[in-house]
């Protein structure tokens, strides 16, 4: 038996606790056990189609919290508690702690093992279906907001696109993802995880990566490496862009054909033509000879005002 049949068997028998605490380090194996035992007290599995993975290393469920920053009068929304790792830990220093779900057996768990935590809510719902505005409207003690959790890896773009969607609802936001993952939000221009999420992202939000984590810190361990990284909100951006329709499109325009030059990429928007790309390139400052992964986000604004002035 693998250790992924040992932990998603509903019975664990006692002769796998010993292999389990020498498949761990001894620093997540008192953690480890921990939700273990609770998994085991109310018969439950781990689902690799929705990338549950038991968070084993206390010290960085500390350093996650600690990125917070969390003051007593706020308030904390989590995206896919499990077992309660970090939830414990939120319950004992936010106001109100909101803890999203979707799995309706670790829902029912969570729930009953933080009864008596009367500041803690657990909502058992798709985190993309979720009204972050309805969450702040409930509870009017709170002064702000601010997001946490262990984002799965298969819908970390469209969780991240929800959270742009949503921004204006908190403050920060310090999420696990993938290491290269996290590369492509920080990073800029002259790199190959430079892309239109980069900038995107950026747009909206000052991203920091705060820490990588080894996946020996988690339980099973995933076959990649994890980075911890806080999105913190700008009330608005330092750019100076006329036209954010135009802006966005002019990036999807030119990173969705990343090979080609610029001159050859902007041709698909409408009303700029061959016969009007030096006006454009004298008027925006940008060598339109360069590809899209060589532009900073400054100078896709000064293209994208060029272009409105161009085309109207």
């Amino acid at each position: 038996m693998d250790l992924w049949q040992a932990v998603t068997a509903h019975i664990l028998p006692s002769s796998i606790w010993g292999s389990l605490i020498a498949a761990v380090p001894l620093f997540c194996a008192f953690a480890t056990l921990s939700q273990m035992a609770t998994l085991r007290k109310y018969g439950l599995t781990l689902r690799k189609s929705l990338g549950q993975h038991i968070l084993a290393d206390d010290n960085i469920a500390e350093k996650i919290i600690a990125g917070l920053d969390i003051q007593d009068d706020e308030g904390v929304i989590e995206i896919g508690p499990g077992l309660g790792a970090l939830t414990h830990r939120l319950a004992a220093l936010a106001r109100r702690v909101v803890a999203v779900e979707i799995d309706e057996r670790l829902a029912s768990v969570l729930k009953a093992e933080t009864s008596d935590a009367q500041a803690t809510s657990i909502l058992r719902q798709n985190i993309l279906k979720v009204d972050f505005g309805q969450i702040v409207k409930s509870y009017p003690d709170v002064a702000r907001w601010k997001v946490v959790g262990n984002l799965p890896y298969y819908i970390t773009s469209a969780i991240l696109m929800h959270l742009v969607e949503s921004r204006e609802h908190f403050s920060i936001a310090v999420i696990t993802v993938q290491e290269e993952f996290a590369r492509r939000l920080v990073t800029g221009p002259g790199t190959k995880d430079y892309s239109s999420l980069s900038i995107y992202v950026q747009y909206h939000f000052h991203p920091e990566i705060l820490f990588v984590i080894k996946p020996t810190s988690f339980f099973p361990r995933p076959d990649v490496r994890s980075a911890v990284v806080r999105l913190s909100g700008l009330e608005r951006s330092p750019l100076d862009v006329r036209d954010e329709g135009l802006f966005f499109q002019t990036i999807r325009a030119t990173f969705g054909q990343r090979r080609k030059t610029l001159r050859r990429s902007l041709r698909q928007i409408p009303g700029l033509t061959p016969e009007n790309m030096g006006e454009l390139g004298r008027m925006s400052g940008v060598g339109l000879n360069n590809r899209p992964e060589d532009i900073s986000i400054q100078e896709f604004a000064s293209l994208a005002n060029a272009i409105k002035d161009i085309v109207g």
